[in-house]
């Protein structure tokens, strides 16, 4: 019996999975707590609002100066991981119904997409803020590391990139070998 190789949506599926965990480990350095609120989790409708059946990956929470009473204050972050072979034309094709889409329920929704394919002297790691997208304007992505709000040091980008750059080929040649 011929042993089934992994076909292309295969390979994208196990390659956002990979991407999700390594977003996930750059936030956690960054300082933040880091909970899974996406379809894997147990408490995905506690945080769900609207009729959208859009839910973000996680939920970050980083502890921020407190109040005059002295309680400690968090900030609170939606992230969305997707994994796409080419961001720029992902975001020519998709990017005028994404703000509508996604905008009204998730505002301070952070799109981090992650390619293996960044265009010349892009990272691997781009981001999307919404709560900072003017109306008017199309959607572009900015360097993970580009993001002061998001306090996340390029050294660690750029550390996960090599692991991107480095992983996600051998996937591809485990779908392709005899």
């Amino acid at each position: 019996m011929r042993e089934r190789r992994p076909g292309a949506d295969e390979i994208a599926n196990l390659k956002g999975r990979i991407a999700e965990a390594f977003v996930e480990t750059i936030f956690r350095r960054a300082g933040y707590t880091v909970s899974r609120i996406g379809r894997e989790s147990q408490v995905q409708r506690l945080v769900k609002l609207g009729a959208d059946e859009f839910l973000p990956d996680f939920l970050l929470r980083k502890l921020v100066p407190g109040t005059d009473a002295g309680r400690p204050l968090h900030r609170l972050i939606p992230i969305e991981v997707k994994y796409r072979a080419n961001v720029e034309a992902f975001l020519a094709e998709y990017g005028d119904e994404l703000l509508p889409r996604i905008g009204d329920q998730w505002p301070e929704l952070c799109l981090v997409l992650v390619t293996d394919h960044p265009a010349p002297r892009r990272s691997c790691f781009q981001v999307i803020d919404l709560s900072v997208v003017p109306a008017e304007a199309p959607l572009a992505s900015a360097d993970l590391h580009q993001i002061r709000d998001l306090d996340v040091y390029e050294t660690t980008v750029r550390e996960y990139e090599g692991l991107v750059r480095g992983i996600f080929p051998l996937l591809r040649l485990g779908a392709s070998a005899p």
